[in-house]
Order: C-alpha cells, then structure tokens, then sequence
C-alpha cells in the first residue's frame, strides 16, 4: 500500500475547499448533497468547515444489480429531496470523480426537481478515465488511475478507517479478492 495522500495534506486542502464554497455560496440557499457511502468522511470533515447556513441530505449510491454485478441506474428518492431542492443551490459532494457517469446522471435528476443550480465537489479526481460530458467545479486532488482506500473509502469492506488516501496495487487487490 502506498500513501498519496497524508492526513494533514488532506485537512489542508480541505480547509482551502471549505473557503471556496463559502465564497460561491454567500448569500445563497444551499443544499449540500453527499453520495454514500464513500464521501461519508470527506463529507463530514467540509461540513465542519463550512460556516454558512446549509440543508444536508445524503442519496445512497448505485448498487450491483442482478448477476452481472454491474451498477444499477442511480436513483433518488423525490419525496425527500424535492423539499430541501427546489430553488435552492444544491452541491454535491462525491469521493471520486472516476468516469463522470454518476454525477451525468444525478444532475439531470436534481435539475428536475427544482434545483437553481447543481454544482459538483470532488475530493479525487482521476485522470483519464472520464466518460461523461461533465466535470466537478471543486475537487480536491488529481490522481493518477489507481485503487485508492481510506478516509472512507474501501475495498471489500476494509481500510475506511485509514485517516489517509492510499493506493493498492494490483498484488494487494488480488491477494485480498483470494481465490
């Protein structure tokens, strides 16, 4: 496992990122939006930050449908979110910007139920793999196409708790799948 990202680098940027939605938000209604589950602790440490007035809702990430084991369309619940949207800035809060889809996906949906204006912050983005026409307005860190775990990421289950970002190689990740 390799550290690309230390724990007060991560506070640091952070800190940076919580500024900057201030100033893009002042004097605004703002609804704060984090996809779970792997955003759940970036998430909390830029709420903490933010000392504006925010709603906050969270919206459960994709799940593996059937036996394919393939991502399900995102969907989310208008009965709860429509109250906390509409006409208000709503900024959604992601872990990684890999292909772009969720987020390609997502924004159409909160447009639909009112939104004002749907913006995007991203702790990582990954380079090169983007599918979607879309782009976040804030993130945090480029990196190269690795497996990232900690600060609330995982891969089966493990390594949330790591208070840093860390790559796995390709040795670890088969080692932990087994046979």
């Amino acid at each position: 496992m390799q550290v690309l990202i230390a724990e007060d680098k991560l506070r640091e940027t952070i800190d940076r990122l919580a500024r900057q939605i201030e100033e893009t938000y002042a004097g605004r209604k703002l609804t704060i939006i984090g996809l779970l589950l792997g955003s759940v602790v970036f998430l909390a440490d830029l709420v903490r930050r933010i000392s504006i007035p925010y709603e906050l809702e969270m919206v459960s990430s994709r799940q593996p449908t059937g036996t394919s084991g393939r991502p399900g369309p995102l969907v989310i619940n208008p009965d709860v979110l429509a109250p906390i949207v509409e006409g208000r800035d709503v900024l959604v809060v992601d872990d990684v910007f890999d292909t772009g889809e969720t987020l390609w996906e997502l924004i159409p949906q909160l447009d639909d139920l009112g939104a004002a204006r749907v913006r995007s912050v991203v702790l990582l983005v990954k380079q090169g793999r983007r599918r979607a026409p879309v782009q976040p307005d804030f993130k945090a860190f480029d990196i190269p196409d690795l497996f990232v775990v900690g600060y609330g990421m995982d891969y089966l289950g493990k390594y949330r708790h790591l208070p840093y970002v860390a790559a796995l190689d390709p040795t670890e990740l088969a080692a932990e799948a087994g046979p």
